[in-house]
This record gives C-alpha cells, sequence and structure tokens, in this order.
C-alpha cells in the first residue's frame, strides 16, 4: 500500500487555500495600512513617516513648484513637517520621472493614494507571477511572504518594478519588440535593471534596446519640461549627498540587501565593503555570461538575469527582494521536481531569512532616532550572504536536471 503524503512540497506550492488566504490577509493589512498612514489615531496610534509617505511628500512639492528641493535632504524633512507634521529621514534620490509619476497620487489623501497605488502595483505584481509561475503561484506568495507584507505595510515600489521586470522577461523570452517597453520603464529605478539590460545586449536585441532608449528619452523629455531642466542638477546633488549619506552609515543597513551593506554593517570601510561588492558583482554579471553561453534554457537564463539584478547595485533595499519572487516563480517548478522535501524545507526558510531579516531582527526594536544617531541605531546587514547561499543551493538543486548541466539550447 502506497501513502501520498498530502502535504508535500508540490501540493503546498499549487494550493488554492493557501493562495485564498495569502489574498484575504493581504487585503486587511492594506485597509489598516490605508487607516495607519491617512488617521492612525483612529486606531490609537500615532503618525509615523513611513515609505510612501516619502512619495506622497515629493509629488506634494511638486505639484506646487518645488520638486527640485525634494532632492535636498533638509528641505525634504522640512517639507515632512510641514505637510505630516512630524520629521523622518527619507532622502528623495528617485528619478525626475518618478517624481512625475507621483504627482498625480499627491492630488489625492494619502490614505487613499497608498490604497490605489499598493493595490494597483500588487494586482500587477500577481498577473505577472501567475503568467511565469502558472499554478505554483502560491508557492511563490509563500517562499517570499515576508516582503509582501513589508511592501503591503510600508507602500514601498517593490511590485511595480518587479512587474516591470517580469514583464521584459516574458515578452523577450517570445521575441517581441515591445520588451523594450518596460525595459525602459525601469528608468524609475535603472539600478534594478542591469541584469535584465545584459540580456538584450547578449541577444543583440536592438530594436527592443531602440524602444527602451525611446521610452527613457520621453520620460525625460516630459520630466524636463514639467519641471524645467534645473531639476537634473537637483537630482544629481540629491544622489551625491545621497552617497555621502550612505558612507557615513546614516541608512539602516541592516535593511540592505547588499555586500556593500552587508560588510559596512561588520566594520569594514566604505571602500572595502565597495570592494567586495564589486567582485560580488562581477562575479555575479559573469555567471550570466556564463549561462548564455552555455545555452541555458529561457526560464532559468531568466531565474539568472533577476538574481544579477540583485547583486550589482550597492543600494539595494528588503523591497526589491520581490525581484526574487520573480527568479523563484521561473523555477519554482523544476525545483519541486527536483528537490528533496528537506531540501524544498530549507530553501523555503532560507527564502524566509533573504526577505524578512531586515524588517523582523531589527525594526521591531528601533525606535525614532535622529539623523547623526542612525548608524549607531543599524545592526548587522545579513541578508547578502544568505541570499547567495540561497542562490547557489537553488542553482546547485537545479543542476540535477538535463544531464547535469540545467542547460538547452536556445531556438
Amino acid at each position: 500500500m502506497t501513502w501520498v503524503e498530502p502535504s508535500s512540497p508540490g501540493a503546498l506550492a499549487r494550493s488554492r487555500l493557501f493562495l485564498g488566504a495569502i489574498l484575504v490577509v493581504a487585503t486587511l493589512l492594506l485597509g489598516v495600512a490605508a487607516v495607519l498612514f491617512q488617521a492612525p489615531e483612529m486606531i490609537g496610534h500615532e503618525k509615523v513617516l513611513t515609505d510612501f509617505d516619502a512619495f506622497h511628500i515629493a509629488g506634494t512639492m511638486a505639484i506646487h513648484g518645488h520638486a527640485a528641493d525634494a532632492y535636498q535632504a533638509a528641505k525634504m524633512i522640512e517639507a515632512q513637517y510641514a505637510i505630516a507634521g512630524t520629521r523622518s529621514f527619507m532622502p528623495w534620490t528617485y528619478p525626475p520621472p518618478y517624481t512625475l509619476a507621483m504627482m498625480p497620487l499627491a492630488h489625492l489623501p494619502v490614505g487613499a493614494a497608498f490604497l490605489l497605488f499598493v493595490s494597483a502595483s500588487f494586482l500587477f505584481y500577481l498577473h505577472v507571477l501567475r503568467r511565469i509561475a502558472g499554478e505554483y503561484l502560491p508557492g511563490v506568495l509563500i517562499a517570499i511572504l515576508p516582503t509582501l507584507v513589508l511592501i503591503l505595510r510600508t507602500g514601498q515600489n517593490g511590485f511595480l518594478t518587479a512587474s516591470l521586470i517580469g514583464c521584459f522577461l516574458l515578452a523577450f523570452q517570445q521575441k517581441r519588440t515591445g520588451a523594450g517597453i518596460p525595459l525602459g520603464l525601469m528608468v524609475i529605478k535603472p539600478h534594478l535593471a542591469a541584469g535584465i539590460a545584459l540580456l538584450a545586449l547578449l541577444g543583440r536585441r536592438w530594436s527592443v534596446m531602440a524602444i527602451a532608449a525611446a521610452v527613457v528619452i520621453a520620460a525625460v523629455a516630459l520630466s524636463t519640461a514639467v519641471f524645467g531642466i534645473r531639476i537634473w542638477p537637483a537630482f544629481v546633488g540629491g544622489v551625491e549627498e545621497a552617497s555621502g549619506f550612505l558612507a557615513k552609515r546614516y541608512y539602516p543597513l541592516f535593511r540592505m540587501s547588499s555586500i556593500y551593506a552587508c560588510v559596512g554593517s561588520l566594520g569594514g570601510s566604505p571602500k572595502l565593503a565597495m570592494m567586495a561588492h564589486g567582485i560580488v558583482a562581477l562575479g555575479g554579471v559573469g555567471f550570466l555570461l556564463h549561462a548564455w553561453r552555455r545555452g541555458y534554457a529561457p526560464r532559468r537564463l531568466a531565474a539568472v538575469a533577476c538574481a544579477v539584478s540583485l547583486l550589482i547595485s550597492p543600494y539595494n533595499y528588503d523591497y526589491d527582494l520581490t525581484i526574487l519572487g520573480l527568479a523563484i516563480a521561473f523555477v519554482l517548478k523544476d525545483l519541486v521536481e527536483l528537490a528533496r522535501p528537506y531540501e524544498m524545507l530549507a530553501l523555503c526558510a532560507l527564502s524566509w531569512f533573504v526577505t524578512g531579516y531586515g524588517l523582523g531582527a531589527h525594526t521591531a526594536r528601533l525606535k525614532e532616532e535622529a539623523v547623526r544617531d542612525l548608524a549607531a541605531a543599524s545592526g548587522w546587514s545579513l541578508t547578502a550572504p544568505a541570499l547567495l547561499l540561497l542562490i547557489i543551493a537553488g542553482h546547485l538543486i537545479l543542476r540535477r536536471g538535463d544531464g547535469g548541466a540545467g542547460v538547452q539550447q536556445r531556438q
């Protein structure tokens, strides 16, 4: 008599019950978060500025003709107090096209704007993941559950950026020139697009690159027309100022997912941290080149590109790990077929650590600090080494398939 374990990894990864439960909890969390943004006193809380507040405040400043001021940390902090009645260390370093995109939302009350932005981007992300993972969508959401909770609470843009990357990869696999549109729209967060842009270059998809360039030029031209040419020196100045803040460790390094943040949080100098980060980033790019030359199957190549995109920039946060969700979506079916049950459990636990470390390990015990105390308040940043371990472990398991090489000649 054969007994089939009802809770096998494959069954859990396809469980509609889990999917329904996640969506119900996400809806409830969105509602509570909207109240916390708009009227926290209704549930006995004080107003604490969170990520989406910065989006809304920057958009509000732009509406009133002060978009350039948003790129000066001191003026941004004062605007926070004038608009929200409280202050927080949230420098504005997004490119002007993203500032422009926030202006329509800033016409709405912050709670309504949050609800619209996060609900729409979350549905977009679910749609893209569904197209990639198919019936394994519940398993993908389970694997990155901490990141989902984080974004649903803070209103960050991880759902949006990952959705654009996912749209590019799907269109790229189908050899559609329209892949250039989401690639170009990544102008809102270009440092996350390095891996997928390299794919377009390797594939000599010149039409895709041309469309992407046209989208970028249009976005730059439109934001320049609205804000004026002076927005660009202000943006460059804001990025330089933020780089100084990062070197002085004013940013909460424990929330960051880069090797730079890891080495810096452990006491390494900015120079040493950047050297270590550069080595890992180059290694990731080298592996993507290797995967391309070996003819990795399209879905595994897409997963590699997503993983590499998370390794290149020193300024990556835990909310950017929605891109890890894309990588998992591309290979989860193969992992379930090739991995042993205990290995799947270990991979899931490691993924939870990667996506939940910054928020779970430190945020609950941290109180509001003055800018000068942020460096002291930051704990160790351990996400990056755990992410590398997860990538390596997943790759080794996938190598068991396809004759141990995990490759398939591209058409």
